[in-house]
């Protein structure tokens, strides 16, 4: 019997056994429906909680729920990654900010582009699969902070789900980008914004606000993932009658700020959710919100069922410096320790105990002169305080020279990694001071609400440091004459991957930072590289295109005499 027939009769014969089992089973029951069938690059809770084992997708912002941006694949490793080439380019067609990052589903990419874009891309070979443009209002554009940027979509079920600079909230088919739904989350006029990628979990789309820049009040907001309708709500900061509210001088707590549009990480032994939440508003004047200002500049600690506020760490309070404490929480398990590490803004690294929200140790991650140190749980001395440097304060009447860092940081938003294979956090860092000089202001709904009459950046520089997470001690330093404005990508080969402001997309070791790969990809990078297998291929692939907030469009006017903007993915592949 040939291989062909004998197949067939097998199919045969399973095929006539299934239909008298299914009669069998049929026989007393009212309705017997069969579901949808197959449907590829389905996306379950099951492979979302197990995304940190998963050696060939990336799923989440930060690879797994625990935000490590670790991927197991190890075919692209030390010994071969100068063999890297560029397999496919694809243009977004595009310019402004790209802040954005390839996911992929079973060999299907996804990539959000600026203006709220999306594009499906065959991962093999870069074809486009479908695409989805969404007209966004043109009333908008005055209340973005930083760019018309976005971070990703979320796979989840058989669809993608986009946060759009509007506020709302778009559910597309993943294989057709047909829209499935499109609901508002919250109202763009009073400046509630979405750069954010969202986060799926147990059914909910979870995402934040952005908008503390114009005095909104932040908010963390779980949805369903079937109809988008609102799960639960928590807002950042409190009001009259909650916790807390007496951390607010007066009702400044209507105009607190504390946005939450960096994606949070969830701890699947506790059932918690980490979610960070930046600066209070007004950014630069704390005179008008004295207090501590909680929960800014803070990670939230949320029960992900209801939203109820479990616990937090707040890194700086009442920030006069634009300090956003939104950067990503990583969660690993360190030295028999259950510990979440932040980057932050404020200039350092901090390892807390995720079982009681103690410090167990922060370091400097580059120059620091607006604190002389810490108290107790690493609680800064600020400038006004006693043991503080009362000419580090930003006041009416005079300009505060040479504050560091920038408000930049430290560290921006640009995600960092941890390799559990070396023990080490992969940070990119900003190294510049400011000026800075606060004024008093009114708050006006839809304006900026900054409270600064004079914001200047100084001279600087950026790096790469690699730190041992254990105690922090730095381990590397990659410097850069440029600010580290891409995201770090750790894999299991014994790899980081990152781009850089001038354009260059890198490959080097995780233990020691020596360099064995570059390329040119001929504009800066400001998204973040991930990596996945197709097709038996580990391919890395990292969004690319200059812009977004902060220090980029206010200290870098000459970088576009000799650069260009424009937005894309390339991929890598070994050759």
């Amino acid at each position: 019997m040939t291989r062909i027939l004998k197949y067939g009769f097998v199919a045969a014969v399973f095929a006539a056994t299934l239909g008298m089992v299914s009669s069998a089973f049929a026989q007393g029951v009212d309705v017997l429906r069969g579901g949808g069938g197959a449907q590829p690059n389905y996306v379950t809770d099951d492979m979302l909680l197990n995304a940190h084992v998963d050696p060939m997708n990336w799923m989440h912002y930060g690879k797994d729920y625990e935000s490590t941006r670790y991927h197991q694949a190890s075919q692209i490793n030390q010994s071969n990654a100068a063999d890297l080439v560029a397999k496919w380019y694809l243009s977004f067609g595009v310019l402004e900010g790209q802040d954005s990052q390839l996911n992929v589903v079973g060999g299907q990419g996804y990539v959000t582009t600026s203006f709220n874009r999306v594009i499906s891309v065959d991962t093999a070979s870069g074809d486009i699969i479908w695409k989805y443009e969404r007209e966004l209002p043109a009333d908008v554009y005055p209340e973005l902070c930083c760019d018309v940027v976005n971070r990703g979509v979320q796979p989840y079920l058989d669809s993608v789900y986009l946060a759009t600079l509007d506020s709302h909230l778009v559910r597309l088919a993943n294989s057709t980008g047909e829209v499935l739904f499109d609901v508002a989350v919250g109202d763009y006029t009073y400046a509630e914004t979405s750069t954010i990628m969202p986060m799926a979990l147990k059914g909910k789309i979870i995402q934040g606000t952005a908008g503390a820049e114009y005095g909104v009040r932040g908010w963390v907001r779980a949805l369903s993932a079937e109809d988008g309708s609102v799960v639960w709500n928590t807002y950042t900061i409190p009001a009259e009658g909650e916790p807390n509210v007496d951390t607010w001088a007066g009702e400044s707590w209507k105009y607190g700020g504390g946005s939450g549009w960096i994606t949070g990480s969830y701890d699947q032994d506790l059932d918690l959710l980490y979610w960070p939440i930046g600066n209070p508003g007004p950014d630069f004047d704390r005179h008008v919100r004295l207090g501590d200002n909680l929960y800014s500049n803070s990670t939230l600690v949320l029960d992900p069922n209801n939203g109820a506020i479990k616990g937090w760490f707040q890194y700086t309070p009442n920030d006069p410096y634009d300090y956003d404490g939104v950067n990503e929480v990583i969660l690993a398990d360190i030295d028999g320790k259950k510990v979440w590490l932040h980057g932050d803004r404020n200039g350092h690294l901090y390892s807390i105990d995720r079982t009681n929200n103690r410090c167990n140790w922060v370091v400097a991650m580059g120059k620091i002169n607006w604190t002389p140190g810490f108290r107790d749980n690493c609680r800064p001395i600020m400038a006004w305080e006693e043991g503080g440097d009362p000419t580090m304060d930003v006041v009416y009447d005079r300009v505060t020279k040479n504050i560091a860092p920038s408000l930049d940081g430290g560290k921006e938003w640009h995600p960092m990694c941890y390799s559990p294979r070396v023990n080490k956090v992969m940070v990119p860092l900003y190294n510049f001071s400011m000026d800075l000089q606060a004024k008093k202001m009114e708050w006006r709904r839809g304006e900026w609400y900054l409270g600064a009459k004079v914001i200047t950046f100084n001279s600087g520089n950026g790096a790469i440091k690699a730190f041992d997470a254990s105690n922090g001690d730095i381990s590397w330093i990659r410097p850069s004459s440029a600010p580290a404005t891409g995201g770090m990508l750790c894999t299991a080969g014994g790899l980081v991957f990152y781009g850089d402001a001038e354009g260059y997309f890198h490959a080097v070791r995780d233990d020691t930072g020596e360099e064995l790969y570059q390329f040119n990809v001929g504009t800066g990078v400001h998204g973040n590289p991930t990596t996945y297998t197709v097709d038996g291929q580990q391919m890395v692939s990292v969004v690319v295109g200059a812009g977004g907030g902060g220090i980029w469009p206010l200290s870098y006017g000459e970088w576009l005499k000799n650069h260009t903007k424009g937005g894309g993915v390339f991929t890598f592949g070994l050759n």
